[in-house]
């Protein structure tokens, strides 16, 4: 490697884990200030913990939103890890071009984007790190990143009610209360119901219980209280009550859970549970699924392609039309990353007919790369060496 290289990459470095610290305390601080009604919140708490002889309400304070901002500044990441290399590679050709350290480079017949080639090498081997974020790091994390600014501070996520949940087999799920896992308990279900039907929809058992814990190696529901009651078709005259059954065993996990309570569950899952969900005969949020799926390729793709469009429209000898290539980058730049947000939206949203539901959330994930990496080899190729 060149001495230019090394230096070029070290600044580059340089920038962007300013950026990156940078952006990300922006965001947390600017979420803060949305949230400060919650905040207020685990102050009162922490006061109450503070008069109760528990501590410090300050300190209590400030672990809990230590605990709760440093698991999301993993997702955090996921969702700048397009903005900060383009800030960094941005930062790093203005201060080449204010200070002039072009021009002696250009001197010695060293092109323009030969001295950006290794912020593109760069850019490239950093959009690994948002893979390991998405597959490795944020799977694991969560039942810490479910939580909202509401549940700061709680020990366990939020309960909801389940309504008319299909589990895989034509039957109906209804629970009263359903608790999501944590780091120390599974999933847990108060009162839980399920109408079991024929092929024709029509209820055919009923199954009862006063609570249902989630049983990972099994794969199943430990019932506690638990009743069955068969025979409840219109023509048979006498209903049967078998032996009560210790587990209930269906396509309803935490997992599908979920998905049928929020679609944004999507976002956090990895790439190789997203493909065994897909497999299923029934998959609640299956479109979820497969926008999601095409969109972990795509945007790291995409990334790249924006570091390339903020390198051909920054990058110049001539220190008088920074401000001007300033503004053509924040509407390039701009541009393609609202189209990527446009197309992922739309991409929930699938033409009728069945041929559309597979490939509308394909066709949507890779639209911005087709639109946006034609022009970013356009800009490059037009990078001059010398005034014209």
């Amino acid at each position: 490697m060149k001495i230019l290289d090394r230096y070029v990459l070290a600044t580059f470095l340089k920038n962007y884990l300013i950026s990156l610290m940078v952006l990300i305390g922006l965001y947390i601080m600017l979420d803060l200030v949305f949230n400060f009604d919650e905040l207020v919140e685990v102050q009162s708490k922490g006061a109450a913990v503070a008069a109760s002889g528990g501590g410090a309400s300050f300190l209590h304070v400030v672990y809990i939103i230590w605990d709760y901002y440093f698991y999301q500044s993993f997702l955090i990441f996921a969702q700048l890890s397009g903005v900060i290399p383009v800030v960094a590679a941005a930062f790093t050709l203005v201060r080449f071009a204010r200070f002039n350290e072009l021009s002696p480079i250009l001197s010695a017949g060293v092109s323009l984007f030969r001295t950006a080639a290794p912020i593109i090498i760069a850019g490239i081997v950093l959009s690994f790190l948002l893979l390991v974020d998405q597959e490795m790091i944020i799977p694991r994390l969560i039942p810490k990143l479910t939580r909202t600014h509401d549940q700061i501070g709680q020990q366990a996520p939020k309960s909801f009610d389940i309504k008319a949940m299909q589990d895989g087999s034509g039957g109906l799920l209804f629970a009263s209360r359903y608790l999501p896992p944590t780091d120390k308990e599974p999933a847990t279900i108060i009162q839980l119901d399920v109408i079991e039907r024929d092929k024709e929809y029509r209820p055919t058992g009923h199954i009862s219980a006063d609570k249902a814990v989630w049983d990972a190696e099994q794969n199943a529901w430990k019932l506690t209280g638990a009743r069955h009651v068969t025979g409840l078709q219109p023509n048979q005259q006498q209903r049967e009550d078998p032996k009560p059954p210790h587990h209930y065993k269906s396509g309803v996990t935490p997992e599908e859970v979920a998905l049928f309570h929020s679609g944004d569950y999507t976002e956090l899952l990895s790439t190789a549970r997203i493909n065994q969900l897909l497999q299923r005969p029934q998959s609640y949020g299956t479109i979820d699924l497969l926008r999601v799926k095409h969109a972990r390729v795509t945007q790291s793709v995409m990334n790249v392609v924006a570091v390339l469009l903020a390198i051909g429209t920054i990058l110049t000898r001539e220190p008088g039309t920074l401000k001007g290539n300033a503004l053509r980058l924040l509407i390039v730049v701009g541009a393609a990353m609202s189209c990527v947000f446009l197309c992922h939206q739309l991409a929930a949203h699938p033409p009728s007919g069945q041929q559309w539901a597979d490939r509308w959330p394909a066709i949507m994930a890779w639209l911005p790369i087709f639109m946006f990496f034609p022009l970013a080899i356009f800009l490059l190729d037009q990078l001059q060496t010398k005034k014209s």
